[in-house]
């Protein structure tokens, strides 16, 4: 799952922040559980290997996390739209929580010139992430019950 999830962000590098990391992610929580963070651990490691190892790439280490944590505890939602605020959610606050570092590199005013900087690409990623999973967890949790052999999914 991990390799799929970076090969789906290969396959839309062209536009930025924009990916189906979060309904992926989302989904192998619900199916897998707690073994989304070796899936999470497996992407962190392949963006890093394929763009570098700078300052965002150590964000990853827990920005993902938070999602992944965040599915898994939620994993019995199976509402699109719920899936959709979070996921919409993760993206928006996504350059204020990788800001973080730079409160103690640099200080605060660095920090927040950073997360403002980046505020057009949450709008941006959040609107992704809010699209993708409310049109994509249905049909991708209907696909992998299938595979998987698992119940369906009922209507929300």
């Amino acid at each position: 799952m991990g390799a799929l999830i970076f090969g789906t962000k290969m396959a839309l590098v062209s536009i930025p922040n924009v990916h189906l990391n979060a309904v992926l992610i989302i989904l192998t929580a619900v199916f897998f559980g707690w073994k989304v963070l070796y899936s999470v651990a497996v992407y962190i490691m392949l963006e890093g290997l394929v763009f570098g190892f700078g300052m965002w790439w150590a964000c990853y280490w827990y920005l993902w996390p938070i999602l992944a944590i965040t599915a898994v505890l939620l994993r019995k939602v199976r509402s699109s739209f719920i899936w959709a605020l979070v996921a919409g959610i993760h993206g928006l606050s996504f350059g204020a929580l990788c800001s973080v570092p730079f409160i103690f590199i640099s200080g605060w005013r660095t920090a927040l010139a950073y997360w403002i900087n980046g505020i057009p690409f949450d709008i941006t990623h959040c609107v992704g992430n809010f699209v993708f999973t409310l049109l994509l967890f249905k049909p991708l949790y209907t696909a992998m019950s299938s595979i998987l052999g698992r119940a369906k999914i009922k209507e929300a």
